[in-house]
Order: structure tokens, then C-alpha cells, then sequence
């Protein structure tokens, strides 16, 4: 007989954790009426969840380690504000059973599992040895001594069989996790990834598991109270990533036979009865083969809520983070198995500052405008907001629902669509390729999707829509400088207006850097509202004698100001469009026109030579900080090898050789902080 429950009602509660969870928590508790505590780092001072919760607690440090994975801090900060209860949202402590006990023995009311559970569940090592005495099926793999050799590094992955994966025993994320293809990388890659989980989860423990191609990625949803209830409220599909970090989720899975829902469902409830599970959990797995074929393994247990929790919200219209504050204050779950069905489907894709044309490369930067559609937006960014180097760089979860799964991603992929988002670059473009693919809208999903498919990682903007996106940018120019105007031409441009030249058969001109390419465009007012515009290759200076491409029909236009101070370009040559044109003080402009964005630089025409003495460095691609410098000078070193690695929002990025040589110069060291772009290794070539 299950022991009575006390209830502890929960009336101030800390939030230990940052960004769009953080804001989703304080949400939840203005509903309930709790009163909600914040505690911010010194990147995140001007944050969104800092103002969403009703009291904000700095706790110093600028890294994670510094600052939200600093348990004395976050505890103390919980104390202090004189919460009864804390959420630690997903991530950093969120999974640490010693956090959890801390919490527990100050007098606070711990919003999740047991700390017992979740030693249970919080190696995946572990995990695995209970799933399998469950009778649980798992991945083939094998443990690692910590100090093991390489000789039976290699023997251990012989055994297991390649391709492989290296995989973080503690922590999630993709981070710690690499794919090994054959023996010769192995030694590197598990060096490597026990670096990332040290530093990233505390705990350099790996361990080696069979990559297993064409699966699926499979999470069942798994609920407890302190009465001893468990539940599932369905699964998930998470196979479209990048990194092994989830990029599109989606509920029901599309691709998982009924069969095997079934018994991955009963199995999930299973292992979380048999570690008297406590709160939001997920059991993950990957499924293959297609029909009566099909089957399951079991790959870890997230003993937390899971960032993709909304498609579960929404397609089985439950409150999770609701259930998880009043199970956790000792209410029972008020809901049968029976009643939790699916109705309609629902996909979540996760925006990200990162451009994914030059491999997922994280950015940073402000966001300078983020507008999204009337859609569930889980955002922890906002315009004005800096994406820092210290944290992840997902910039919000968009969440969309319908009754079919094609409404569900087309409607998703029209929203993102229509969302204007400027500043660093975004895999906007990439997710909205993916959800208007032919093969994911046919479910056609695994985990190799995006490798499968590389041309959806850099999509294009058509050839007649960037033209016209170009006819904006110079027609708002010139509204910018008065040249357009409904009326008469101010008395100040009349005569001269910005741009003008005294060669009256030379077109005025100005010149953009579009991703790798320049381009020139040419432009003429031939009458109030009616202007000719063409391009170019050439330069600014060589218009003259350049060969301009006009478009065929001359562009009927119309410009004003809009109630967010940008240009709206009313542009009609062949079709119409409306486009937004936003401009950043660096140069950046945007177009937007609902369906489709350019990203366009100034190019100054009187801009001189840039200095290339360092063109023969290796540079960094995102700014960070030195983990590893692997050379000196005087090093002799072939393309491809490792010269430096890079650490940058909790994922290890290695700078390697372009070309056979000699180090000449070392220009950094372990501990350093690099800004994107700078030189730290050069190499001269040999003769």
C-alpha cells in the first residue's frame, strides 16, 4: 500500500536555468499564481527571462560553468529569495542528482524526479545495464575504463563494429557524442568528446555504441506522481538533426509501425515504474526497418523536460510543466492512460543562429528584429537581444498544429516563412526547405535526413525574386535620401540628390555583397514612380563600360516608412511584391517579402585594399575560447591536421591545416578568447 503523500504547495519558485524554458516556467507561473524568481549570469543581464519572472537574482560568471552549472550559486540564490521550490528546466543542473539532494536538504521542494532516480537513469552506462536487466532491448556497445589504452580502445571498438558512436555517459544534446567511421579516428574522437563532457556536463566518462544507419529517432513522453501512478502521453519523433542536436520534432511519429508503438510505449512505462519515477521523463529510442520488420532499441532515459515538450502539449492537450509543479508539491495526476489521446499532429522546429551552409557554424550577434507570426513561439531571445558565445544559440522554438501532418508542416513552414528575423544568420531557410521537401512530407525520416539531403542546407532565393529584392534595396535608398516622394522634392536633394552623378548617360549605382558574391545595381528614375533597374558584375567605378543586365520590364514603385521605422518597397515588374527592407547600423540589410529573405551588405565604393599579410592563416569561424593549441612553431603539419581547437556555445570546433607546411607562428593559447574570424595558427607552405 502506497504511503500518504503531503502536499507542499508551492507558492515561490526559482527558476534555475535561462533562456526560452526560463521564460515558459514564469509563464506557467503567473497562471497558477506563483510568484516566480529569475537568476541571470553577466551575458544575459538584459534577457528576456530575466524581466518575464517577477524577481531576477544575478549570480555572476559569464560562462556556464561560472554561472548556471555553479550549484553553491544557484542554491544560495534560491535560499535567498525565499522560494520554497525550484525548477531547474533542462540542461545544466537540470539532471545532476546532487543538485537535486542540495535542494531537497535545504527545505525545498525539488520540481522533478528523485535524486535515486535519477542516478538511476543519469549515466546512460547505467541506464543501459537496468534497461537490458528490464529486458529492454539496446544498442550493442561497450564500456570504457578511464584511463583506458589505445590498444584496447581499438579492441573495444572492433568489437563493437564500425561505424560507431562515442557517447557522453552524463549529459545530452549531441555534445560529447561523435560518429567514428573507421579505427584510425577512434582515438582522436573519444579524446575529444571526453573534453566536450567535462567540460560541458562535469563528467569526461564516454562509453562506444553501434551506429545503427537509416533509424529512426524514436522518445516516448513518461509521467509520475508520488503516488506511484505512471503514464505515457505518446511519442515523439526527433530524427531530423544536425550534430545529433534535434532541429524538427514532431507527434505522432510518421514513420513507426503500430505494433511497435505499442511495445515501445509499454516498455518506456515499464522502465520508469521500475525506478519509481517521479515527474517529466523520456525514454529514447531508435527504431529501424519498415513494417513487420520493424524494431526498437532502447538508447537513454532524460530524467528531465525535454526541449520538444510542446508538440506533446499540443497534440495531447496536457500542461507539462503544470503537472510537473503540482506533482511535485504532492498532488496526485489527475488523468487516466485511457484518456490521453493524440488528436491531430503538431511539429516544432528549433531556430538557431547558425548558418548551416558552413557546417551548422554557430553565430552570435544582436537580433536586431524578430517578428514571428501568430503561432506558439517558445522564445528566449527578442529584438534588441544578444546571442552570446557563452550558450547554446537557439533562438526560439516554433511550434505549429492541424489536424493532418501535412497541414501541420506546411502551415510551420509558412509561418517561418513569413517570420522576419535580422541580425546573426539563422537555419530559418533550411528548416522551411526541409518541411516543404517531398520526402519528410512523405515521412520518409531518419536520422541521416540532412546528410541525405544537402541541398537543403543552403536553399536559394529564385533568380526573378532576388532581382526584385535588389530593385527594394536601391528604390529605398532613395526614399531614404528623399529622391521619392509624394509630393515635390525636398529643396536640400532637388538639385542633387544622394547618388548623383554629373554624367548624365551614367546610370547611378551601388554595389552588395550577397553571401560569397558581389553584385552592382544600376538604377534610373525614368518618371514619378517608374524607375529602370538592372545589374552587374562590375564594380562601382567601371559602371561606364560595364555591360548592365535591365530587367525586361521597368518597376513600378512606391515606398514608405512603416510603424517600425522601416522602408516598404510597393514593387511591381512582372509580379508584386511588398518588401520590408531593414538595415542595421553594420551594414546588414534584410528584404522581406512573406515569403522570401535576402541578406545583402554595403559594399563602400571607396573602400580601399584590405591587408592580407596573415591570407596563409588558419582563422577561427565563430568567437570562443582555446581548448587545445596541438602545434608549435616550427612544426611540420599536413592539410587537414588539427592545429587548434575552438570551444563556442558548448560545442568543440577544430581549426585544422588548409594546406602541407611549416608553423611559423602560434598566435594564441589555452584559456584565450578569439573573436570570429582571427588568425591563430599561420603555416607557410613548403618548397
Amino acid at each position: 500500500m502506497t504511503s500518504p503523500v503531503t502536499e507542499r504547495p508551492i507558492r515561490t519558485l526559482l527558476i534555475a536555468n535561462r533562456g526560452e524554458i526560463a521564460v515558459r516556467i514564469a509563464e506557467v507561473c503567473r497562471e497558477l499564481g506563483i510568484r516566480s524568481v529569475a537568476i541571470y549570469s553577466e551575458p544575459d543581464r538584459e534577457m528576456p527571462h530575466v524581466r518575464a519572472a517577477d524577481v531576477a537574482i544575478p549570480i555572476g560568471g559569464r560562462t556556464p560553468t561560472e554561472s548556471y552549472l555553479d550549484a553553491a550559486k544557484v542554491l544560495a540564490a534560491a535560499v535567498r529569495s525565499g522560494a520554497d521550490a525550484v525548477h531547474p528546466g533542462y540542461g545544466f543542473l537540470s539532471e545532476n542528482p546532487d543538485f537535486a539532494q542540495a535542494v531537497s536538504e535545504a527545505g525545498l521542494v525539488w520540481v522533478g524526479p528523485t535524486p535515486e532516480s535519477m542516478r538511476a537513469m543519469a549515466l546512460k552506462v547505467q541506464a543501459r545495464r537496468i534497461a537490458e536487466s528490464a529486458g529492454v532491448p539496446i544498442v550493442p556497445g561497450a564500456e570504457l575504463d578511464g584511463h583506458v589504452s589505445d590498444s584496447a580502445l581499438l579492441a573495444a571498438g572492433e568489437s563493437v563494429g564500425f561505424p560507431l558512436l562515442v557517447k557522453a555517459s552524463a549529459g545530452g544534446g549531441g555534445r560529447g557524442m561523435r560518429i567514428v567511421s573507421t579505427a584510425g579516428e577512434l582515438v582522436e574522437a573519444v579524446e575529444s568528446a571526453q573534453r566536450e563532457a567535462g567540460s560541458a556536463f562535469g563528467d569526461s566518462t564516454v562509453f562506444l555504441e553501434r551506429y545503427l544507419t537509416g533509424a529512426r529517432h524514436i522518445e516516448v513522453q513518461v509521467f509520475g506522481d508520488q503516488q506511484g501512478n505512471v503514464l505515457h502521453v505518446g511519442e515523439r519523433e526527433c530524427s531530423v538533426q544536425r550534430r545529433h542536436q534535434k532541429v524538427i520534432e514532431e507527434s505522432p511519429s510518421p514513420g513507426v509501425t503500430e505494433a511497435v508503438r505499442e511495445h515501445m510505449l509499454e516498455a518506456a512505462v515499464s522502465l520508469a515504474k521500475s525506478i519509481g519515477y517521479v515527474g517529466a521523463g523520456t525514454v529514447e529510442f531508435v527504431v529501424i526497418g519498415e513494417g513487420g520488420s520493424q524494431d526498437f532499441y532502447f538508447l537513454e532515459m532524460n530524467t528531465r523536460l525535454q526541449v520538444e515538450h510542446p508538440v506533446t502539449e499540443l497534440t495531447y492537450d496536457v500542461p507539462l510543466i503544470e503537472w510537473q509543479l503540482r506533482v511535485a508539491a504532492g498532488e496526485a495526476l489527475l488523468v487516466e492512460q485511457a484518456e490521453l489521446q493524440p488528436d491531430g499532429y503538431s511539429l516544432e522546429a528549433r531556430l538557431y543562429a547558425e548558418d548551416p551552409s558552413q557546417g551548422h557554424a554557430p553565430g552570435s550577434g544582436r537580433v536586431t528584429r524578430m517578428e514571428i507570426p501568430e503561432v506558439r513561439v517558445d522564445a528566449g531571445v527578442e529584438s534588441g537581444s544578444e546571442i552570446s558565445t557563452y550558450y547554446d544559440p537557439m533562438i526560439a522554438k516554433v511550434i505549429w498544429s492541424a489536424p493532418t501532418r501535412d497541414a501541420a508542416a506546411l502551415g510551420l513552414a509558412r509561418a517561418l516563412r513569413a517570420a522576419v528575423l535580422h541580425g546573426p544568420v539563422t537555419n530559418r531557410d533550411m528548416v522551411v526547405a526541409v518541411l516543404e521537401s517531398d520526402d519528410f512530407l512523405a515521412g520518409h525520416t531518419t536520422t541521416a535526413f540532412l546528410d541525405e539531403h544537402p541541398e537543403l542546407l543552403d536553399p536559394q532565393v529564385p533568380a526573378a525574386r532576388r532581382a526584385l529584392h535588389l530593385c527594394a534595396v536601391v528604390i529605398a535608398a532613395a526614399h531614404e535620401a528623399r529622391e521619392l516622394v509624394a509630393d515635390e522634392p525636398a529643396a536640400s536633394t532637388a538639385f542633387a540628390p544622394s547618388g548623383w552623378r554629373n554624367v548624365r548617360a551614367v546610370p547611378e549605382a551601388r554595389t552588395f555583397a550577397g553571401g560569397d558574391e558581389q553584385v552592382t545595381v544600376a538604377y534610373e528614375r525614368l518618371r514619378d514612380g517608374v524607375w529602370r533597374v538592372g545589374t552587374t558584375s562590375s564594380p562601382v567605378e567601371l559602371i561606364g563600360a560595364a555591360e548592365i543586365e535591365w530587367l525586361e520590364v521597368p518597376v513600378r514603385a512606391s515606398a514608405a516608412r512603416d510603424a517600425q521605422g522601416d522602408v516598404v518597397v510597393d514593387l511591381e515588374s512582372g509580379e508584386r511584391i511588398f518588401a520590408r527592407v531593414i538595415r542595421s547600423d553594420d551594414g546588414l540589410i534584410t528584404v522581406h517579402d512573406g515569403l522570401w529573405n535576402s541578406r545583402l551588405h554595403d559594399v563602400s565604393r571607396f573602400a580601399g585594399e584590405a591587408a592580407d599579410d596573415v591570407a596563409d592563416g588558419s582563422a577561427t569561424p565563430v568567437p570562443g575560447t582555446i581548448t587545445v593549441v596541438a602545434v608549435a612553431v616550427g612544426d611540420h603539419v599536413t592539410a587537414g591536421q588539427t592545429l587548434v581547437v575552438l570551444e563556442a556555445m558548448k560545442m568543440e570546433h577544430r581549426i585544422v591545416a588548409a594546406i602541407d607546411g611549416v608553423v611559423t607562428a602560434v598566435r594564441v593559447e589555452v584559456g584565450q578568447a578569439v573573436d570570429a574570424h582571427e588568425v591563430v595558427v599561420t603555416v607557410e607552405g613548403e618548397t
